[in-house]
């Protein structure tokens, strides 16, 4: 048994234009293939730290794959209850729904502090024992979450944004 977990970028840093986008579709089902395979190769138990973009795509590929290989779970990883607050109606409602759908949710921190989703990226990297990164190279959290792994010389997958 091992386990995984996520870490991307957000929609806005992504280098393309809506989930209808087949770059973000592509992007979708490289998501899926990739969790299919390591479901297949004995993945239990993956960790998604439920932001918006990556988070949300790995999570849904999570449940998708999940109705193939009912053992494994999908596990929240949440920096704040705020953490959806100030999004749209309609990602606060996909928010919930896989809220629901999750085996495990671990809430980091009570309320929003400065650093929380920095521990959640701790956290999410402590958990697993390989990262799944969607990533571009470019600074900001998700190369701090890949150089946090690196630091624990945990395996990591980098799924580029774009092929």
């Amino acid at each position: 048994m091992y386990s995984i977990s996520f870490t991307g970028h957000r929609p806005d840093k992504l280098p393309f234009f809506g989930e209808d986008d087949d770059l973000c579709i592509d992007l979708k089902a490289r998501l899926y293939n990739q969790i299919k395979e390591l479901a297949e190769r004995g993945a239990l138990e993956f960790y998604s730290g439920m932001a918006l973009g990556v988070d949300t795509w790995a999570a849904e590929a999570v449940l998708e794959v999940k109705k193939e290989f009912p053992q494994i779970s999908l596990n929240a990883v949440i920096p704040c209850p705020e953490q959806a607050d100030r999004w749209s109606a309609e990602d606060k409602a996909r928010y919930q729904k896989l809220l629901t759908q999750c085996s495990k949710k671990f809430t980091i921190s009570p309320h929003y502090a400065k650093g929380c989703m920095m521990k959640r990226n701790k956290a999410l990297v402590q958990f697993c024992d390989l990262l799944i990164a969607v990533f571009d190279g470019h600074s900001g959290g998700t190369m701090q979450t890949v150089n946090l792994a690196r630091a624990v010389r945990k395996d990591i997958i980098i799924i580029p944004p774009i092929l």
